[in-house]
């Protein structure tokens, strides 16, 4: 509790003080010690007396590795709906396009968005790596006082591969390595919420019209604010990657669908974007989650396949069907046929325009037309063709 807190004042006070500047330079720091420690560790690990061939052990087909694993078939379910949060749920997060939107030019926007992609495409290598060494390893042989990892201590496997199988001075690099990499996350998620909510809450919705010096006041309090609900949930909840993961859900399920429209498609509207916000939402909470302790009030259904065992040859497994890709595309098709029905009712049928009570359109002439459209004045406009 006590490094959570002091890791969480440091990250406080650089992004208080030096703002997007101080959070972007970090970064590139942090992304050494990530880069030096893991692979510095990665050899010392692999090499290590407890330590055998990765590759010896095979599944039950003799072929591949064991320590690639497997996915049963009740399991698919979970496995589409997790591959596809983690390719498209991070892509709407505030503190990418924080980044993308302040770069200097179109071209530099979209090196960073390629570059970023890359790097992280090379350092899960490494993370991979010490898992099918962890995996290969007698860990009786190790000082580690307890039996293999496995469980919910299968989440601590990279510290405790640093620990127990890589010198001092090596384990001392390969730790400071994932504290970076906490670190590079919690500074750029504190900027980008808080800048969210001054900007288009308070700013906004509260105080309309307010000086840029107010709105810098209300950042830092904001600031402050969410850092001290970050750390109470850090100290709370131990399980930080499921906190991760449940964020993840959320974004993939609400607003990735939003992002697709608001980019690829000129009639989506706020009305379209509301409906499809709430229904989301509604859906999203009534299958339940674990994590949050909310009950399940229905379900899209399972998958069901035969999982024999020893003591019962006939056993079946249930899972559950991807029930996230499913909201996620209800939303969508819900925010197309609102958007269409409204921009029909309203360009084409001649609804009043005072019922647009969202002030989404305006007359122009004889003509009615969107007043907010999805288009940035131009420089940034030319950053959409990238995405």
């Amino acid at each position: 509790d006590i490094s959570i807190i002091i890791s969480a004042i440091i990250s406080l006070c650089y992004t208080l003080f030096g703002g997007l500047v101080s959070v972007a330079y970090t970064d590139v720091i942090q992304i050494f010690f990530i880069v030096i420690g893991l692979f510095l560790a990665l050899p010392f690990a692999m090499t290590h007396p407890a330590v055998s061939n990765i590759y010896s052990a095979k599944l039950d087909d003799g072929l591949t590795p064991a320590w690639y694993g497997s996915v049963a078939p009740h399991e698919w379910g979970g496995w589409m709906d997790h591959s596809l949060l983690c390719l498209l749920g991070g892509i709407p997060w505030q503190c990418y396009f924080q980044r993308v939107l302040s770069a200097q030019t179109s071209t530099r926007a979209q090196l960073m968005s390629y570059g970023g992609a890359a790097i992280a495409l090379v350092m899960t290598g490494p993370a991979v790596l010490f898992g099918a060494v962890a995996r290969s390893t007698d860990w009786s042989l190790t000082e580690y006082p307890c039996s293999a990892p496995s469980g919910d201590t299968a989440k601590l496997v990279m510290p405790l591969t640093l620990q127990y199988l890589t010198p001092p001075a090596v384990a001392w690099f390969g730790l400071g390595a994932i504290s970076a990499a906490v670190m590079s996350s919690t500074d750029s998620s504190l900027l980008s919420a808080s800048s969210l909510i001054a900007r288009n809450v308070y700013q906004k919705v509260f105080r309309a019209g307010c000086g840029e010096r107010e709105v810098v006041v209300a950042l830092w309090v904001i600031i402050l604010g969410n850092c001290i609900l970050a750390t109470t949930l850090a100290i709370q909840y131990k399980d930080i990657y499921a906190l991760f993961v449940l964020c993840g859900d959320f974004t993939y399920v609400m607003l990735f669908p939003q992002l697709l429209l608001v980019i690829y498609w000129s009639k989506a509207n706020t009305y379209g974007s509301v409906f499809s916000f709430i229904l989301t939402v509604i859906l999203r909470l009534s299958v339940g989650d674990k994590y949050l302790g909310l009950p399940a009030a229905f379900s899209f259904g399972v998958v069901t396949a035969s999982c024999p065992t020893v003591e019962d040859p006939d056993h079946m497994c249930e899972g559950a069907l991807p029930y996230r890709t499913f909201i996620m595309l209800i939303g969508l098709v819900v925010h197309i046929i609102v958007s269409a029905a409204t921009d029909l009712s309203f360009c084409m049928a001649g609804v009043d325009l005072r019922w647009d009570f969202l002030n989404c359109y305006q007359k122009m002439g004889s003509v009615i037309v969107m007043r907010n459209t999805r288009e940035m004045d131009t420089p940034v406009k030319s950053l959409k063709p990238g995405f």
